[in-house]
């Protein structure tokens, strides 16, 4: 009989066979059960649980959870409910009851993990975070590892940033439950459904087909574009008309892009794609926008021995021969242009079977242009002998103007070779004796100079020689007045006195 206070009152109550027996199954534990429990208080490693045995439980902090559980919940405080299973238990005066909460999860959990293999080979997880070697994953709470090669068809290259936070299917690969391990692939499912799609994908698309894609990758030799099924190659050559296209400044991962299916290959799984053929041939109307004579300025792509090339559109290239480029001599083009100059150039020929273009660069630059108006007949001037022939010298008046003194105006003395009187590189100077720029023609003299010389010499000369005889005829005329004066009287006189003085 149990006496029960109730209402200030006691009472005495009879047991049943039934209530003793649940007071009898309230203190037989035995290790690997699960109990509810009450926290009934905290220590400074764990809790202290009420499970309804003769002592109370510990629940250690390091028995509350463990790293494989995924998402498990707070700490506990004082007056929660808790699920654990009974790890050890000491009989006796002093009783113990170690209890741990996450090996009842773990078991929980594992069941649920199996059921569900059980039922279907393919099971959805979530991905956590990157690790080294791979990606850590929650299935049914509990973590699993799927690695990198296991993640897509390819493994090199995967981004497992992507993965974080996704949802996705896998196929079990390894568990192992007393080491708590679980490893998953992706890579069957990825390649069957690439596979699929890739059948769907040579179904609907033919070479020609203009269809819109992802740039996935760029290296050295073009760039790789995701269109669905497949990832096709832009070669260097089909990314642009124009040349020496920068991949990295022209593209950036993820651009989106309109591509030209141009090759496929089925038996290799290889798609050829072009972007320049989605823009089209700039050729095919470039006399449509270009004319013969018209000036324009671009780029220069490319300097060689021959000449400058020029982009005057893009994809549109034109050649500056060596020849025009400068009026002026020069032993090669990068003396005038260097790659990524800006220059305006004129079109002189367009052929557009043979795709070319001739453009001229010193057809703007004449300066032939208005030279009347600075060198004029008679002018003497200095200038520059740049090389010789036998019937005369060419000498440079400014750059890119030439004129020539025949060997007959090389001197007024007669000149048997033009070497004999002049050297390449001399500075000389001479008497423009005509310009023609019609003929581009300018003819110039020294001998003119020489002669001018002459003339002014033999005036000279003549000056003297006249003001002497002026000189002379004056002194004459002087001495033909005084004896004209001079009278027989002034003679008598002049006796006189000469005979008085004797």
């Amino acid at each position: 009989m149990d006496q029960v206070m109730e209402n200030g009152t006691v009472q005495e109550t009879e047991l049943t066979m039934e209530g003793v027996m649940d007071q009898i199954a309230l203190f037989d534990l035995h290790k690997g059960e699960i109990r509810t429990g009450t926290v009934i208080g905290e220590t400074e490693n764990g809790w202290l649980v009420d499970v309804s045995y003769k002592c109370e439980g510990y629940l250690p902090a390091k028995e509350w959870t463990h790293r494989i559980l995924v998402g498990d919940a707070e700490k506990p405080q004082v007056g929660d409910s808790v699920d654990v299973q009974v790890v050890s238990i000491r009989e006796g005066e002093e009783a113990q009851l170690l209890l741990s909460r996450w090996r009842h999860e773990f078991d929980r959990r594992w069941t649920e993990f199996e059921d569900k293999l059980a039922q279907n080979e393919i099971i959805q997880v979530k991905a956590l975070r990157k690790v080294k070697g791979g990606l850590m994953v929650d299935c049914c709470g509990l973590e699993g590892f799927i690695p990198i090669s296991h993640l897509a068809a390819d493994g090199r290259g995967v981004n497992l940033n992507k993965f974080v936070d996704e949802i996705f299917d896998v196929k079990l690969l390894e568990k192992d439950r007393r080491k708590h391990r679980i490893v998953f692939s992706r890579k069957s499912l990825v390649e069957k459904e690439a596979a699929e799609q890739r059948a769907k994908f040579y179904e609907e698309v033919k070479e020609g087909s203009v269809i819109e894609g992802e740039v996935s990758s760029l290296t050295d030799f073009g760039v790789f574009v995701n269109i669905g099924a497949v990832d096709g190659l832009v070669h260097m050559s089909e990314i642009s008309w124009k040349r020496n296209v920068r991949i990295k400044d022209a593209f950036k991962k993820g651009d989106k892009v309109t591509v030209k299916v141009i090759g496929i290959d089925h038996d290799n799984n290889r798609i050829s794609l072009s972007i320049k053929q989605v823009e089209g041939d700039p050729w095919s109307s470039v006399v449509e926008r270009i004319q013969k004579g018209a000036v324009l300025t671009g780029p220069v792509t490319n300097v060689t021995d021959f000449g400058a090339f020029v982009e005057i559109e893009p994809g549109v290239e034109g050649l500056v021969h060596i020849g025009d480029i400068s009026w002026a001599r020069i032993r090669h083009p990068k003396e005038a242009f260097r790659k990524g100059q800006e220059v305006q150039v004129q079109v002189l020929e367009i052929d557009t079977d043979k795709r070319r273009i001739s453009l001229g660069f010193k057809q703007l630059h004449d300066p032939w242009k208005d030279i009347e108006e600075r060198y004029k007949k008679g002018q003497d001037i200095t200038v520059k002998v740049v090389r010789l022939a036998e019937f005369g010298a060419f000498v440079e008046v400014e750059e890119g103007v030439e004129g020539l003194i025949h060997i007959s105006q090389l001197s007024a003395k007669r000149v048997e070779k033009p070497g004999d009187v002049l050297q390449e590189k001399q500075e000389v100077t001479a008497r423009i004796i005509e310009v023609n720029p019609d003929q581009r023609r300018m003819r110039l003299s020294i001998s003119a100079l020489e002669e001018q010389e002459i003339r002014a010499s033999r005036e000279e000369e003549n000056k003297k020689r006249g003001a002497a005889r002026a000189d002379q005829e004056k002194h004459q005329k002087v001495m033909q007045e005084e004896v004209a004066n001079y009278t027989m009287g002034d003679l008598f006189k002049d006796q006189n006195i000469d005979s008085a003085s004797d």
